[in-house]
């Protein structure tokens, strides 16, 4: 836990100095550099305590994560996300013994599965350590997050904090494929078997998303 919070300090003190550093070579206008996201996501919830080997199928989730952000410069954005786990049509997993209300399998699904925003500051390190070529086709933001998480099966909610990595591939001037992975940091229990961010005990999951962005509007 305090490894994690020394990174997300780290990453806020690196995202202000690389804003200064990219404002020296283009401020982009509001109506430009925007993009939308579209994505499936795997979650994988490891309660305290608990066996990380046994994490499929107990802590295994599917959902779905909807996004829009905006690059101000080469170095530094902000993104919204929504995404939506264990709750929606073949995304769902009725033996997952670890999400609240623990040891209860195809409780949390039958409610709903668990819902989360959260918004990104998104730090592209190609542009940070390198030339800025806009029409690259590989690049790896690094994204601290903050949010918050609400679990239908339990009925409650939790703050979150995270830390990923996003690698981009460029397929046209329209389209990208990205992969995601983070790790997403919950509040701890207060009553045995009720919500604790995602499972019992819990105080972070893992995330993995494979998906889409589309380039809105005006790209510099």
């Amino acid at each position: 836990m305090r490894k994690g919070i020394c990174l997300l300090l780290m990453a806020f003190v690196w995202s202000i100095g690389s804003n200064v550093y990219a404002q020296q070579e283009v401020t982009a206008g509001f109506d430009k550099n925007w993009h939308a996201q579209f994505g499936l996501d795997m979650s994988l919830q490891n309660p305290y305590g608990y066996d990380f080997s046994k994490v499929f199928p107990n802590g295994k989730t599917f959902g779905i994560n909807i996004g829009a952000g905006k690059w101000f410069t080469p170095v530094f954005g902000l993104k919204a996300k929504m995404n939506w786990e264990n709750g929606i049509g073949l995304f769902r997993n009725n033996h997952a013994n670890w999400l609240a209300p623990m040891n209860q399998p195809g409780v949390n699904m039958d409610q709903g599965g668990y819902i989360d925003f959260y918004g990104d500051v998104m730090l592209n390190l190609h542009n940070l350590f390198g030339e800025y070529p806009p029409a690259r086709t590989w690049n790896v933001i690094l994204h601290p997050r903050a949010g918050a998480i609400y679990n239908f099966g339990a009925t409650d909610g939790s703050p979150l904090l995270g830390l990923g990595i996003q690698n981009s591939y460029r397929l046209n001037e329209k389209w990208d494929v990205y992969l995601d992975m983070a790790y997403n940091m919950t509040s701890s229990a207060v009553v045995p078997g009720a919500y604790t961010g995602v499972g019992n005990g819990t105080n972070g999951y893992f995330s993995i998303e494979l998906g889409a962005q589309l380039s809105l509007g005006k790209q510099d």
